[in-house]
């Protein structure tokens, strides 16, 4: 039975007609076919625990594990990520940061460096600050290791799939946070911000020196990623209200120039845009690129573990797939796992004239 995630949203259709149109010669209306039990199954088989569609706002399938209760947060490792672009675009509807300022201006030890000296807001979201990757040492550094790291490369030239962007998005917001004479923390400037007034509930939210971690650590309950992606789908708007600057959201959404797949903390899979271009530890199984049937657009939190938010803006649609996590249940991390042999198995395309 369809419920609503959200109070005050509409019902919902499962034939899905959406308009797709070349610019030289319009097609035809297209429609696509759910089948929940299909997509479910596939992902039980990979270890998964839970599968939830929201459609037009309504909760339309809803499928746990045998033992999984709904009320159970799981970690969402780089999964996490997507949190980032929210955190900033309320900043932006608050007036303490804009996407291409320098962060230099603030983090004012980079001021010196003829790389960092240049980084903006945008760079450190899109991964693209040119600060180089991190040891295997020390996987996940603190605010102070990510801000004193070196920069590789010129910013806006080259992809590297790090946490250290993050962790420096992350010291960033404590200074601007704590020059507004605000709580320093992000994870608790999100909460107020965003996901309370929108009802949505995390779990936990892991900590480093006492700050929260920017790149994975947020554990949340399938229901609630779904709240969240709806809310994000929803150009950040709830109960009527815009908890977020709504350009600022948009611009997550993005193709980066260095990595057309990724946006600002969102992957952004479409064939159309070329070859993908990801860290191997996170890209094994999003393979939505390589797909032969049809897909819609797609925009995907993706975390460890194949941990899975897609966003899917001309179905109305947010579909998240969850397993138990790598720290819970290591097995997942080498589970026989594809985004398209999910997706596929849940929206089919219906051929025109059936």
């Amino acid at each position: 039975m369809m419920r609503p995630l959200l109070t005050g949203l509409l019902g919902c259709l499962i034939a899905l007609p959406a308009a797709h149109a070349d610019e030289e010669v319009p097609q035809p209306h297209r429609q696509w076919e759910l089948d929940c039990d299909a997509a479910a199954q596939y992902s039980r088989g990979a270890r998964g625990i839970a599968v939830i569609v929201v459609l037009h706002g309504e909760i339309i399938c809803e499928d746990y594990a045998s033992g999984i209760e709904p009320d159970q947060a799981w970690e969402l490792a780089s999964g996490s990520k997507s949190f980032a672009s929210v955190i900033a675009a309320a900043a932006v509807q608050d007036g303490l940061i804009t996407l291409d300022e320098i962060v230099a201006d603030t983090i004012t030890e980079w001021q010196g460096d003829p790389r960092r000296s240049q980084i903006t807001v945008r760079h450190l979201l899109a991964q693209t600050s040119g600060l180089a990757s991190q040891n295997d040492n020390e996987r996940i550094p603190s605010y102070r290791t990510a801000i004193r790291t070196r920069a590789r490369y010129d910013p806006g030239r080259a992809f590297i799939y790090s946490a250290r962007h993050f962790q420096a998005f992350g010291e960033f917001m404590r200074r601007k946070l704590e020059a507004a004479n605000l709580d320093a923390s992000a994870a608790h400037y999100l909460t107020r911000r965003v996901l309370t007034p929108a009802g949505i509930q995390l779990g936990s939210w892991g900590a480093i020196d006492g700050m929260p971690v920017m790149s994975e650590a947020v554990e949340i309950t399938p229901l609630n990623w779904a709240r969240f992606g709806y809310l994000v789908l929803n150009d950040g708007v709830s109960n009527g209200v815009g908890l977020v600057d709504a350009e600022a959201l948009a611009a997550s959404f993005e193709p980066g120039r260095a990595n057309p797949a990724y946006g600002l903390s969102w992957w952004l899979p479409d064939s159309s845009r070329g070859e993908f271009r990801g860290a191997d530890s996170i890209a094994t199984g999003l393979d939505t690129l390589a797909a032969e049937q049809e897909l819609p657009d797609l925009r995907v939190a993706a975390g460890a573990g194949n941990q899975r938010l897609y966003l899917i803006p001309e179905l109305d649609m947010v579909v998240v797939r969850m397993t138990r996590g790598v720290t819970a249940d290591p097995a997942t991390r080498d589970a026989r796992w594809s985004d398209t042999g999910f997706l596929t198995r849940l929206i089919t395309p219906v051929p025109i004239g059936q």
